[in-house]
């Protein structure tokens, strides 16, 4: 009867631990994620690849860093050769090592799962409605400080704000797609 009640508080406690051991995780890397990143996201617009891609994480104004709101902006060659963007707006979750991001046009809605996230880099694959594709990201500007909290007077939009008319200059809002990682493709289809 003794060693019963011993398993069953062993059970409980193995139970507490497996519950609660995810959610730190998933906050210390939404808390890593927060802030600026640029690099190559794989993006085709208007079927040309991107010359860049900038995304930006900010978290919410409660409950931790696992979960929050962005911006993803393309940057691409567009008529007579100058640089234009596409912005795309997103809501993004950290549930169990996962990054769910759910954008503005369905097409783009991506799931980050085998990926290596430190403070100055961020690569790994996007997988896609449609595709997996590569993505290699640095970080240029974060929203947290050494002390694991960012300040309620920080202002996450500092610098130029284009977003708010740039994609309506356009008569046509250019076609964004996730370019096919071929390797992958070859992959999942062994």
């Amino acid at each position: 009867m003794r060693w019963f009640k011993y398993c069953k508080f062993l059970m409980v406690c193995c139970l507490i631990a497996v519950f609660s051991g995810c959610e730190e995780d998933d906050d210390y890397r939404g808390y890593m994620l927060s802030g600026r990143w640029f690099g190559n996201l794989g993006m085709m617009v208007d079927g040309q690849p991107a010359i860049g891609s900038d995304l930006e994480f900010i978290p919410q104004d409660y409950g931790g860093y696992t979960q929050g709101y962005g911006y993803e902006t393309d940057y691409y060659y567009g008529w007579r050769g100058r640089v234009e963007i596409v912005e795309h707006y997103f809501t993004w979750t950290v549930r169990d090592g996962i990054i769910y991001l759910r954008f503005d046009n369905p097409e783009l809605d991506c799931n980050i799962r085998d990926y290596s996230l430190s403070p100055d880099y961020f690569e790994g694959y996007m997988d896609g409605v449609y595709s997996s594709t590569w993505f290699t990201l640095r970080n240029y500007e974060r929203y947290w400080n050494d002390y694991g909290y960012w300040s309620a007077g920080y202002s996450y939009r500092n610098g130029a704000d284009v977003r708010s008319d740039s994609v309506q200059v356009y008569k046509k809002i250019p076609k964004c797609v996730r370019t096919v990682n071929v390797d992958s493709f070859m992959q999942v289809s062994k």
